[in-house]
């Protein structure tokens, strides 16, 4: 229960969204239904519990058809005063776009039970009390499924009195992207919003020479001239890793060292931000669209996973990279793919994932996973994930699609995971797996996936790096926290 992420995001000198804070009463059951004329139309689901407004966005809107079950992804933490909040959501303001109250009122839930603990368990049943939505329905959380790392729910309406199959969902404010089909409301791809340029001309900017050589002095704004271009940099002495007194001047100075190492495996490929505007000691947020940024980022529209169509930005140089950094994109993660030919991966990756297994025993699987390849005669790569695990790649060429290079991963992790199943699996529900197990993930094989890039420096203490290692070093061991922004 917190309302830092929702702080975060939003800037409330230019947006009139509520701050609020939490509310010292926890007997509130007031719920709203936000309709959500953002990058891409959607709803918002927010029940009052526990003092803040738990939030789910739905992409195709509730539902009274007890037949349909409609995707919720959970979202940040709301405050109560947010349930009274519509209008719009100013351009460049996370969730840019007009915000509308659909539906309003009450809700209840069966005697006895407990709404909080509903949520933390994953299953929700609530009776409305509304305007348009009456009646029981219930959220189920979805085992091991997320959308950039937010839990995946279904919102599905209980066949009560109040059901009405067929039932047709209709907007507050027309939308030309949303069509109602056979009586079902359907979500068409989306018109991408139009990507805003910026224009900032910074005064008298420095060289990265002078740049490096001055970091751990430097504060405030200024300029960063890299080749030809001038890129404004901002907030400099901002600690992102108060243990380690790591500021924003120390992050960019370690991708300007490792600038000609980085780029060969970010040029031409669009990013998928996490951003940490307030460093390491809130929570991030992804943003996939970008609606405003300076003309030296690239940006492409292209269709999300989900089928949206978003300005992705592009890595093109040195420059790009340094403005994605400046605004709190710690960690790089490009697509497998670049845009010369997006819908065939230059690489397959496997992400050996711990999740409480010891360290020693992803070593022991990667040197199975090496064998496995080396006796199919194809070359690979390994590096720490700079988190708790290790990815191994495999370069291919580019003139397959990204099913034939899934289904190639899912036989060459299931051989990886046979090779010793008491350390090793494919299963992705923790439930399934054994505390000693590592999970030898190939789902990452898809149009609009990404792992995190070769150098790139991971948001977690200590400031990690994913770093290059060797199969001998592999054979040796070594320890994550061994590679460092420093080290």
């Amino acid at each position: 229960m917190s309302l830092t992420t929702y702080w975060n995001k939003r800037n409330f000198s230019k947006t009139k969204e509520p701050k609020g804070r939490l509310s010292r009463s926890h007997d509130g059951r007031r719920f709203v239904v936000h309709e959500h004329h953002a990058s891409v139309l959607h709803f918002d689901l927010r029940l009052e519990i526990d003092g803040v407004l738990k939030s789910w966005s739905l992409p195709r809107g509730p539902s009274l058809d007890p037949g349909e079950r409609r995707l919720a992804v959970q979202v940040e933490d709301h405050p109560v005063s947010y349930a009274t909040f519509s209008g719009d959501i100013p351009e460049g303001e996370y969730g840019a776009g007009r915000s509308l109250i659909w539906d309003e009122g009450t809700f209840t839930v069966p005697r006895g039970d407990d709404p909080s603990e509903g949520w933390q368990e994953g299953k929700l049943t609530f009776t409305l009390r509304g305007k348009k939505l009456r009646g029981s329905f219930t959220l189920v959380k979805m085992k091991g499924r997320k959308q950039d790392d937010k839990p995946q729910w279904l919102l599905i309406k209980k066949d009560d009195r109040f059901a009405k199959a067929g039932w047709r969902l209709e907007l507050e404010e027309d939308d030309p992207r949303f069509k109602p089909d056979g009586g079902r409301a359907r979500r068409p791809e989306s018109a991408p919003s139009e990507r805003k340029v910026t224009h900032a001309t910074p005064d008298k900017p420095i060289s990265v020479a002078t740049f490096l050589k001055r970091s751990d002095e430097l504060e405030g704004d200024l300029g960063l001239r890299i080749g030809r271009t001038a890129v404004e940099v901002t907030s400099l002495d901002k600690l992102y890793w108060a243990k380690e007194k790591y500021t924003k001047a120390d992050l960019i100075a370690y991708y300007l060292k490792v600038g000609k190492l980085i780029m060969p495996h970010l040029k031409g490929r669009p990013a998928i931000l996490k951003r940490y505007p307030n460093g390491t000691k809130d929570e991030g947020f992804f943003q996939h669209d970008v609606t405003s940024a300076p003309e030296l980022l690239k940006t492409e529209q292209l269709e999300s996973e989900t089928g949206r169509v978003l300005n992705y930005a592009v890595y093109t140089d040195l420059a790009s990279l340094v403005y994605l950094v400046n605004i709190g994109t710690i960690a790089q993660n490009p697509w497998l793919s670049p845009l010369a030919h997006l819908d065939r991966p230059d690489h397959v990756v496997f992400d050996l994932d711990p999740k409480g297994a010891p360290f020693k025993n992803v070593l022991a699987v990667a040197r199975n996973a090496r064998v496995v390849l080396d006796d199919l005669g194809v070359t690979s790569f390994v590096k720490t994930s700079g988190s708790t695990g290790i990815h191994i790649f495999v370069p291919i060429k580019p003139v397959y699609g990204y099913d034939d290079a899934a289904a190639f991963a899912e036989r060459v992790a299931t051989r990886i995971a046979e090779v010793d199943p008491k350390i090793s699996t494919v299963a992705r529900s923790l439930a399934e797996r054994k505390k000693s197990q590592v999970y030898v993930d190939w789902q990452q094989n898809a149009r609009g996936k990404s792992a995190a890039s070769v150098y790139s420096v991971r948001a977690k203490p200590g400031a990690p790096v994913s770093a290059p290692v060797t199969w001998d070093e592999v054979e040796r061991e070594f320890e994550i926290a061994d590679f460092t922004i420093e080290t």
